[in-house]
């Protein structure tokens, strides 16, 4: 967030010549501005994580919900112009996402069968599903603007994090979702960001200087520094929690364990009793 204040982009100091403008800030430049949203997203999405209530299973869907509606927020708002998109690598990832979570939610309603015949199921669901979403809808190109291919992979990824286990950690697997992708929008604005400095020099005197004489610099680099700050802390805060799961679970496998032994030994106790009263209640010989 802090980067916006930082040079995104300039020209290199090396040219022998003056350059007007010689580099552009976060705030002067809509990719700055892009940055800032995306960490601020993040933050508050790394705060609603560590709330304590979203350890339960509801308030973490519904804030992995709120992630995936920041992310489609943030295409609406700067996405302008349609990108091309589906077919060939990009539409079989997409559409295996898509037949993962399509698995997800139908494996946990098969009969309960042998675990090798239910893993096959699975499997034939998941391979399936891909294959009639990639022959049906994601096989060719198709253009549409930035905001339908984020809702996409938006819709995705909240379904792989709200249908994975436990479902304590949906929020964690978001969070750690959105980290990623926020973070190769910032690596991959690079170039964009050289684009926007030779448009501003085009707007003032015409092109001063070369595209490859301008670089990126400080604010791309404490911007991507911040994301990988942000995703340690995400995996860190998952893998935490995760282990508390486990070891609550575990108690419970014990406590439940213990009290059905507890109930055991307390019957063979009564009737161990039962068997002395009849036995004392008979006549003696």
């Amino acid at each position: 967030m802090l980067s916006i204040v930082w040079e995104l982009v300039r020209m290199n100091p090396n040219t022998p010549y003056i350059v007007e403008p010689w580099s552009l800030r976060g705030y002067e430049i809509v990719h700055g501005s892009v940055t800032f949203t995306i960490g601020a997203l993040i933050f508050l999405a790394g705060l609603l994580t560590m709330w304590e209530k979203s350890k339960t299973p509801l308030f973490s869907r519904l804030i992995a919900a709120l992630m995936g509606a920041g992310a489609i927020g943030v295409a609406a708002i700067y996405g302008t112009d349609e990108k091309t998109m589906g077919g060939g690598f990009t539409g079989w990832l997409v559409a295996f996402l898509a037949g993962y979570v399509i698995q997800s939610a139908i494996t946990p309603l098969l009969p309960k069968t042998h675990n090798a015949i239910r893993s096959l199921a699975s499997l034939g669901i998941l391979v399936v599903s891909a294959v009639i979403l990639y022959g049906a809808l994601l096989g060719t190109e198709r253009d549409a603007l930035p905001v339908v291919w984020v809702s996409i992979g938006a819709i995705l990824l909240v379904g792989i994090a709200v249908t994975g286990k436990p479902a304590e950690l949906a929020a964690n697997r978001m969070l750690i979702f959105s980290i990623l992708g926020g973070g190769a929008a910032i690596a991959l604005s690079a170039a964009a960001s050289r684009s926007s400095l030779l448009d501003a020099q085009l707007e003032l005197d015409g092109i001063a200087g070369q595209f490859k004489d301008t670089q990126v610099t400080s604010g791309w680099f404490v911007a991507l520094f911040g994301m990988f700050v942000a995703f340690l802390g995400a995996v860190s805060l998952w893998a935490k929690r995760r282990d508390i799961i486990i070891n609550q679970q575990r108690a419970e496998r014990q406590r439940i364990a213990a009290e059905a032994s507890a109930a055991e030994i307390q019957a063979a106790l009564e009737l161990a009793q039962q068997h002395q009263r009849e036995a004392r209640s008979q006549p003696q010989g």
